[in-house]
């Protein structure tokens, strides 16, 4: 192996490690990396493809939130999976859930996926990073506008997650009642959040 190739070599290796067992080919493109390398480390068996753009180590754990998302850049978990991202409820529901806006044109193809159409100038609002379980970043809605999602949309959410979701935030250390409230009047349910909160919080 040449000293370019060990540099390539070397660049690859970093990136996976860094990035918990993952790589992808824009990271090829922007590191100006040939691709044969890719194909190569593919047919060795020391990548495996989980998703477009998308590879895996062989040691690495799979991490179907940020594959997802590392797919659809513009989605942002919501409802039920950002109760499950934030810790609020601990059972990993059977759906992924996202919100889009509803200005946002794409196909999925994933059949385990319930999705959201937000109004562009709603979309944006409480818009959090987060960790998964396997300690890789996405994009999900903060605890406050998740449990204004709730709120709002009541009647379709199961009603054992959604007293679960809304006690344990009201456990959690790090609530933000007066933000939770900010939001509720900007969705307009600004009364039944505190009808909520009298109910449960005291």
């Amino acid at each position: 192996m040449n000293g370019k190739q060990n540099i390539y070599q070397k660049k690859i290796n970093d990136a996976i490690n860094k990035n918990n067992g993952i790589v992808t080919t824009s990271y090829f493109d922007k590191n100006k990396i040939p691709r044969v390398y890719l194909t190569k480390m593919v047919r060795e068996g020391l990548l495996t493809r989980v998703g477009r753009g998308i590879y895996l180590s062989h040691d690495a754990a799979y991490d179907d939130y940020y594959f997802f998302q590392l797919t659809y850049k513009k989605c942002i978990y919501s409802y039920t999976s950002s109760l499950f991202l934030h810790n609020l409820i601990d059972k990993i529901p059977e759906i992924k859930e996202i919100t889009i806006s509803n200005n946002y044109n794409v196909n999925f193809h994933d059949k385990e996926l319930f999705v959201h159409y937000e109004k562009k100038e709603l979309f944006q609002i409480g818009i959090a990073e987060v960790k998964t379980i396997f300690s890789n970043p996405v994009k999900t809605y903060n605890k406050e506008r998740t449990i204004c999602d709730l709120i709002k949309n009541r009647k379709a959410i199961d009603s054992e997650t959604f007293v679960k979701g809304i006690n344990n935030y009201l456990r959690s250390k790090d609530k933000n009642i007066n933000r939770l409230m900010e939001y509720a009047g900007l969705f307009k349910i600004e009364e039944k959040a505190v009808e909520l909160l009298e109910v449960l919080y005291g």
